[in-house]
């Protein structure tokens, strides 16, 4: 089996909301944001009770990965062939007598070995929340808009960006869909057998959060705005500066043999990696 993982990229997105509709879009869930734990909506701060503290921009992973799979085989199969009248007997094909018999209910046919050569491609990808490790939707719409591409995660960390470093790496996400595309053949003999991962992305959307204070009860809030999709998200407080990690690109995107043969144990197996992987120390 022929494996090969594409050289790796790390992405940031750019943020398609200006500032301007991304404060406002802040300013009116503020008061949900510090509403909670002060007796329900009837006591729900009024706007002019609240102010703003801070604003922090992040940068947030997620992970985009593309596999596919390319099997040659052939196989031998029975073929039945229904006579074409009760009175037939037997048949002459492909240089061969065949006799023509009738089980139960069935009309009466005849049957004769073939070798059927096969070939099947497969393709799956996977949007990966580079945190919680769950599954997103939209990624393709995510990603369809300006990027830049960067060769370290903190090259994205400019004018005071928090870039969070993601919890998911990418040989979890890779396992998990090669897992999906090697399948069992139903083979005699198997010609090809290939797995590539076409795409091998990281990228980092634009955050921003606004921490609002309620000066009269002393409680704080965070309302978190994605500078893509303009939604929004109340937090308790700011992501704090312990959680930057300047992770490098090498450890992000451990990837290698071993990696592989947690799918596929023994075996003869061809490990095919992009230049910048080669390059690695497992």
């Amino acid at each position: 089996m022929d494996i090969s993982l594409g050289e790796p990229r790390i992405f940031g997105l750019g943020a398609r909301l200006l500032d301007d509709e991304l404060r406002r879009k802040a300013e009116e869930k503020k008061t949900g944001a510090l509403g909670s734990g002060l007796g329900g909506f009837l006591q729900r701060p009024k706007p002019e009770e609240v102010e703003l503290l801070a604003v922090q921009r992040r940068m947030e992973p997620f992970w985009h990965v593309a596999c596919t799979a390319h099997y040659v085989y052939d196989r031998s199969r029975m073929y039945t062939v229904p006579s074409s009248a009760s009175d037939v007997r037997s048949v002459t094909f492909g240089g061969g007598d065949f006799p023509v018999v009738q089980s139960g209910k069935n009309p009466p046919a005849f049957a004769f070995e073939v070798m059927e050569h096969c070939t099947e491609d497969h393709r799956d990808e996977l949007y990966v929340d580079g945190l919680t490790g769950a599954s997103m939707g939209g990624g393709q719409a995510l990603v369809a808009g300006p990027r830049t591409e960067v060769p370290e995660p903190a090259a994205l960390g400019v004018d005071e960006t928090l870039v969070v470093a993601p919890e998911q790496r990418a040989s979890a996400i890779v396992r998990q869909l090669l897992a999906k595309l090697l399948k069992p053949l139903q083979a005699d003999t198997v010609f090809e057998e290939a797995l590539a991962v076409e795409a091998l992305e990281l990228y980092f959307r634009p955050i921003v959060a606004f921490e609002f204070h309620m000066p009269s009860k002393g409680k704080r809030g965070v309302v978190e705005v994605d500078a893509l999709t303009g939604e929004t998200h109340n937090a308790n407080a700011l992501r704090v500066s312990t959680l930057t990690r300047h992770v490098s690109k090498d450890a992000l995107f451990d990837i290698g043999a071993d990696t592989v043969g947690l799918i596929v144990p023994g075996g003869s197996i061809a490990v095919k990696l992009a230049r910048l992987a080669i390059d690695r120390n497992y």
